[in-house]
């Protein structure tokens, strides 16, 4: 049974009303004493189908934008309590993937699940639980800080003392405070960039979608963001990064997935990836030394399998490449003994998210 209060149409009274959803209720106005049928609409029946270990599962998804498929085929999962690194070129797919995993597009093809909710079927459920902050926040210049956190706030519909509470603590936490009742235009980039991320934040997010959101800012506040990922990370949040920062990507992503040419290309753990794409690849090796002489550089340039000798002499370091697959480090090592080479430290070159990434994209994007 369910209690609903309805207003009769001739009256204006209010009627108290329980019944069953989907069946007729016949009413008596008691005050107007005219009668009336009622029927509750049935309750809408929420589902999640996914396994609750992933947080984001993204099935085949097609996007066209006047015939030109931007996404096409797109398929990845991301783990519940991940932070997942989303890497590209321009014009890879990225942001419209991300604008699909929101809402904001309907696929073509395809479907995907947030936190089990499908985008097709149940895109609002889905929208309760994220958080999405994209690249450059747009907010109306004239109004206050608090205003705009207010009025996204009303959107989840958080009670006032709720969302008072939850605006001072956002205002805190992103070191806002003192600005909270200045109109937005008066803010730099990287304020309102912290306001974005508060919006993110508003509804306690199970989930945060992030699309490059530190462009354009100064090291110090990348730092502050940075941060900030890590904490809400060690709070359960997943995160999902978009970012050409692949510095900031490979220090605090545990996945990765890239994509080019509107396909995912790869997926995996950035050692994972190191070890698939360096294996195709030269290795390079460095090595840190106490003195050096050029008849000694000369001398290893003529090993078989070296490609190239790069000298660092402030740094006191050979980096030399190797062709893929050619065991001659000993050999090296060998050489500059004979040279009278005072050798500290003989090390692999271990691949950078860089490496990765261009050995996959190419050099030329």
């Amino acid at each position: 049974m369910v209690t609903k209060i309805i207003m009769c149409p001739h009256c204006k009274n209010k009627v108290t009303v329980q019944a069953t959803p989907g069946e007729k209720t016949y009413i008596t106005c008691p005050k107007c004493n005219s009668k009336g049928v009622f029927t509750f609409p049935e309750e809408k029946t929420i589902v999640k189908t996914t396994d609750a270990s992933f947080a984001i599962e993204v099935d085949s998804l097609v996007k066209f934008y006047n015939g030109f498929k931007a996404v096409d085929n797109v398929s990845f999962k991301v783990k519940t309590g991940e932070i997942f690194g989303f890497l590209g070129p321009n014009g890879a797919g990225k942001t419209t993937t991300i604008k699909m995993l929101t809402s904001i597009l309907k696929p073509n093809q395809g479907t995907a699940r947030i936190g089990g909710f499908d985008i097709r079927t149940n895109a609002i459920d889905a929208k309760k639980i994220i958080g999405f902050m994209p690249d450059v926040p747009g907010f109306y210049g004239e109004m206050k800080a608090e205003d705009i956190l207010h009025f996204y706030a009303e959107f989840y519909k958080i009670d006032k003392d709720t969302r008072n509470t939850k605006i001072n603590e956002l205002f805190e936490m992103m070191q806002l405070e003192d600005f909270r009742k200045k109109k937005v235009k008066t803010y730099s980039r990287g304020m309102k960039q912290k306001l974005g991320f508060c919006v993110a934040l508003i509804n306690d997010p199970e989930i945060l979608i992030l699309d490059e959101p530190t462009i354009g800012l100064d090291p110090q506040t990348i730092h502050f963001f940075r941060k900030m990922f890590m904490t809400l990370n060690q709070k359960g949040v997943t995160i999902f990064l978009s970012s050409h920062i692949l510095s900031e990507v490979q220090e605090i992503c545990t996945k990765v997935g890239i994509i080019n040419h509107g396909r995912i290309i790869a997926v995996d753990t950035i050692d994972e990836l190191g070890k698939k794409t360096m294996s195709r690849k030269n290795k390079k090796v460095l090595i840190t030394y106490e003195n050096i002489t050029q008849k000694a550089i000369d001398a290893i340039k003529k090993i078989p399998g070296i490609i190239d000798i790069q000298t660092n002499e402030s740094k006191k370091r050979l980096e030399i490449e190797i062709e893929s697959g050619k065991n001659i480090i000993p050999i090296i090592n060998q050489t500059l003994v004979e040279n009278n080479i005072g050798v500290n430290r003989i090390e692999s070159k271990e691949a950078t998210l860089e490496d990765i990434f261009l050995s996959l994209v190419g050099k030329d994007k």
